[in-house]
């Protein structure tokens, strides 16, 4: 079996993150197939992985039915021939693709504006490209055909030990170790470090030595600063280390982080979606 992960996103790491985190999931269910992500090419270090293919989107190619299928990424989906293809989101680089031949394409949506789904006749969503529409995060919207819980890329039982972040850090023993944690766009890190004081410690995804994934990392530190994205904020929720954290809301184009904040606060996660998705997959 051949599984694809597609992304089109280009803030931050949350999308490079997600994929990690299904490849995770289908590995902890005995996986024996290929699995590969496709998505644009990302500006840190971590993004250089063998598991994630950089192809260049262009959008007026895409846009076109006469040029799309002569892309770099029709061609990259094409020589790989998934039996399955995981759409994070963005399913307008796609349109012009589906059906991919002999593959069902499902689609995972998150809090995204209302305008997400178009329907304008050349360039709107299609329903029917898709198998499955799966929504990873509790956000209301009528195109969502059925639910998981949100996707986090570790269980808890996957964590480093307890001290192994602040034996990382050179943190001394007895030292209360803040951390902001970052993943967004270049400079927030910078911000939020200092609206949280100096005593705190900022990994920043832009860092060369940066620490990643970081949720694996996370339950050593006593304090969690950072904004309310996707993957810190239902990491903490997963990992048991919402109460030692304090999110701050960014603004996002495509992502409302003040609603994550205001309506999911009080969410309880069942099991980790990433496991969900990988049961739905391989039964």
């Amino acid at each position: 079996m051949r599984v694809a992960f597609f992304t089109a996103g280009t803030v931050g790491a949350g999308h490079l993150v997600r994929s990690i985190a299904v490849g995770r999931g289908l590995r902890r269910r005995g996986f024996a197939g290929d699995y590969r992500a496709f998505g644009p090419e990302l500006p840190f270090a971590v993004a250089q992985r063998g598991d994630y293919h950089p192809i260049v989107i262009d959008p007026a190619q895409l846009k076109e039915p006469a040029s799309a299928r002569q892309t770099p990424l029709a061609l990259a989906l094409a020589d790989f021939a998934p039996d399955v293809l995981l759409v994070d989101l963005f399913w307008a680089p796609l349109r012009n693709l589906l059906p991919l031949p002999g593959c069902e394409a499902w689609l995972l949506v998150r809090c995204v504006p209302a305008k997400w789904f178009s329907t304008n006749p050349d360039w709107g969503y299609l329903p029917a490209q898709y198998r499955r529409v799966i929504g990873i995060e509790p956000w209301p919207a009528a195109q969502v055909r059925e639910r998981i819980d949100p996707i986090v890329v570790c269980n808890p039982d996957e964590c480093r030990p307890p001290g192994a972040l602040r034996e990382r850090l050179a943190v001394p023993a007895g030292k209360r170790l803040a951390l902001v944690a970052h993943a967004g766009v270049a400079g927030e890190a910078a911000t939020l470090q200092a609206a949280a004081g100096a005593d705190t410690v900022a990994l920043d995804l832009f860092q060369p030595e940066a620490l990643f994934p970081l949720a694996e990392w996370l339950p050593g530190a006593d304090e969690i600063r950072g904004g309310a994205g996707y993957n810190l904020f239902w990491e903490t929720r997963w990992l048991g280390l919402a109460g030692r954290s304090t999110l701050t809301p960014l603004p996002r184009r495509i992502d409302d982080q003040a609603w994550r904040l205001r309506e999911c606060s009080g969410y309880r996660m069942r099991e980790n979606g990433a496991d969900a998705l990988a049961r739905m997959l391989l039964g």
